[in-house]
């Protein structure tokens, strides 16, 4: 089998973190990309992520992944002192691409997980000293900066073709407290009819352990349970330990496994 780079970016990859497979008569089996991204807020202790995806044929799929491997050590080479994390993504019901990752020596250790939870006991106010209010949303500039914003706290992305869709629920709602117009903590929900989803909530680094999370959760609750909602839903990743303090906080219950993350600290 032989390995190549493409001659341009791949799906908006750089060519260098790309690889093309193919078997002596040259018919291709598949590709394969790692794509570095720095998370410091989400993960401070851990803040320098690779996530790589391998699409080909089974055969090939060990080759791909020393590849990846390599061109990730490399890249955190760059960086030797910032702890990093190689990872993929799997669905958890896909037990055969699961095994191959934990022969290659990633732990099936994490995930993306869905909690239900009683809408938690609040009132629709801000701590003092800070205002509660929502997000201005009205145009395309305050969408993007809003996104900004909570994507720093994400390791997928939200787009604003997501937010606008979000936007059209009955139960939309992106809420926040703030010191003049400075952001502390912020969130945004959605839903119909009895049953909302907390999509994200996220606080300022100098603002933490405070409780702001779960005063704005139980604000928004407040607004949510007058529209006569009984039952909320989110997804948290299993590793982020103030997301699983959280779901502790609010009662919440396991629901299932959205999406394996298989990986392995560098």
């Amino acid at each position: 089998m032989r390995l190549t780079h493409p001659q341009a970016p791949f799906q908006g990859v750089a060519p260098e973190n790309v690889f093309f497979v193919a078997n002596d008569q040259q018919v291709q089996l598949g590709t394969g990309y790692v794509m570095q991204f720095f998370q410091g807020e989400m993960y401070p202790e851990r803040p320098n992520h690779f996530f790589l995806q391998i699409d080909c044929q089974p055969s090939a799929r060990a080759l791909v992944f020393g590849a990846l491997l390599a061109r990730s050590e490399l890249l955190r080479a760059q960086t030797p002192n910032l702890p990093a994390r190689l990872y993929a993504q799997v669905p958890p019901e896909n037990l055969e691409l699961l095994r191959f990752y934990e022969s290659c020596g990633l732990k099936n250790d994490d995930g993306e997980d869905m909690y239900r939870f009683l809408p938690p006991a609040g009132v629709p106010q801000a701590p003092m000293g800070l205002s509660f209010a929502s997000v201005p949303l009205a145009d395309e500039m305050s969408q993007n900066a809003f996104l900004g914003r909570i994507n720093a706290q994400r390791i997928q992305p939200i787009t604003r073709d997501y937010l606008q869709l979000w936007q059209q629920q009955q139960h939309f709602m992106a809420l926040g407290f703030y010191r003049g117009t400075l952001p502390v903590c912020e969130c945004i929900v959605t839903g119909a009819g009895a049953n909302a989803t907390l999509l994200m909530v996220y606080t300022r680094s100098d603002y933490r352990r405070q409780g702001m999370a779960k005063q704005l959760i139980g604000a928004a609750s407040a607004l949510l349970r007058q529209r006569g909602v009984t039952m909320m839903f989110t997804h948290v990743f299993r590793r982020n330990q103030p997301q699983q303090g959280l779901m502790r906080h609010l009662n919440a219950t396991f629901v299932r496994t959205v999406t394996a993350l298989p990986g392995i600290d560098l």
